[in-house]
C-alpha cells in the first residue's frame, strides 16, 4: 500500500489526557513525517482494558478513508516478550502490540496478513521497557506513512493473538441471549445485540412481540432516538453503530441500574396474546 499525501493516523490509547504520553508519541511521527494528520479515536480506554479497544477499533475504523493507518496501544504487557504487529487490510494499516486489540481487524474479510516487527531500524535508537508506544509503535507509524512496505518491516506471522469477542445468537428457545460489551461516558449500556440479528430472528420467530430483560428490568419496546425514552425510564434503541444500546434519558443507566460491562442481557420473542 503506498502512502497518500497528508497521510492519517488515528490513535486509540489508554493515556488519557492528564499525562503527555499522547503528545509525545505525536512528536516522535511529526519528526519522521512532518506532513501527517492526526486523529484521536480515544485516549479514555480504561487501563489495560483490550476488549474495549478492540471495541472501540471495530466501531470505528471504516469511516476513515482508504490508506488511513490505524495506531492502537492499550499494552499491558509492555516491556514482556509479546509482539509488535502491522495489520493489513485491502484500505487500512493497523499498528499494535499483539495481545488481541486487532481481533476485529482479523474478522474484516478483506484482511490481508500480519507481520512481526522485528527490524530496529523503523524504531527509536533506544527502547524503554515502559514506553514502546513512544519507541516502537509510533516510529513504525510514521514510517508506514512514508510509504515503506509492510515487508520491510519482518517477517509474516500467522500464531498473532485473537480475543475470543463475545458474540450474541438466537437459540431454539425463540431467544436472543447477548450481554452488554461497553459503557460510554454518559452511563449508556451498549449489548452485542446488533440489528440484524434482531430483524433477522424476529423474521424467524415467526412472533409478534418481545420483550428485552436485563436484570430485573423489562422493555418492550425499541425506540428510534433518545428523547423518545420517558425520563428516569429504562429504554432501549439500536445506536449509530447498529448495536442495541440500554438508557435512561438524562440519566446514567449504568449507575441508576449498577450494571456494567459482561451483564447478561436477552430478547424473547413471542405472540401478542401472550401479553
Amino acid at each position: 500500500m503506498k502512502s497518500s499525501k497528508d497521510p492519517i493516523i488515528t490513535l486509540t490509547t489508554d493515556f488519557g489526557l492528564n499525562d503527555p504520553f499522547v503528545g509525545i508519541m505525536k512528536g516522535v511521527m511529526l519528526g519522521i513525517n512532518p506532513d501527517l494528520r492526526f486523529v484521536d479515536l480515544s485516549h479514555q480506554i480504561e487501563p489495560q482494558n483490550i476488549l474495549q479497544a478492540a471495541y472501540i477499533l471495530r466501531a470505528s475504523y471504516t469511516y476513515f478513508p482508504e490508506k488511513t493507518i490505524h495506531l492502537v496501544v492499550v499494552d499491558p504487557g509492555v516491556g514482556s516478550e509479546r509482539r509488535g504487529i502491522i495489520a493489513v487490510t485491502e484500505g487500512y494499516i493497523f499498528i499494535a502490540p499483539d495481545n488481541g486489540a486487532l481481533s476485529p481487524v482479523f474478522q474484516d474479510k478483506t484482511f490481508l496478513k500480519v507481520v512481526e516487527i522485528t527490524e530496529r531500524k523503523f524504531a527509536l535508537p533506544e527502547i524503554s521497557s515502559t514506553f514502546h508506544g513512544r519507541d516502537l509503535f509510533a516510529p513504525a507509524a510514521a514510517w508506514l506513512s512514508m510509504g515503506r512496505d509492510t515487508v520491510l518491516f519482518g517477517r509474516e506471522i500467522r500464531d498473532y493473538v485473537t480475543l475470543d469477542l463475545p458474540m450474541s445468537h438466537f437459540n431454539e428457545r425463540d431467544m436472543i441471549e447477548g450481554e452488554i460489551i461497553y459503557k460510554d461516558r454518559f452511563g449508556n449500556l451498549v449489548s452485542n445485540i446488533s440489528q440484524e440479528i434482531f430483524d433477522r430472528s424476529l423474521a424467524t420467530s415467526g412472533k409478534g412481540s418481545f420483550n428485552i430483560q436485563i436484570g430485573s428490568i423489562d422493555i418492550k419496546k425499541i425506540n428510534r432516538f433518545y428523547a423518545e425514552g420517558k425520563e428516569g425510564g429504562v429504554s432501549a434503541l439500536f445506536n449509530s453503530w447498529g448495536l442495541l444500546e440500554i438508557y435512561i434519558y438524562q440519566k446514567n443507566a449504568s449507575e441508576v441500574l449498577k450494571i456494567d460491562v459482561g451483564e447478561q442481557i436477552r430478547i424473547r420473542f413471542h405472540h401478542n396474546k401472550l401479553y
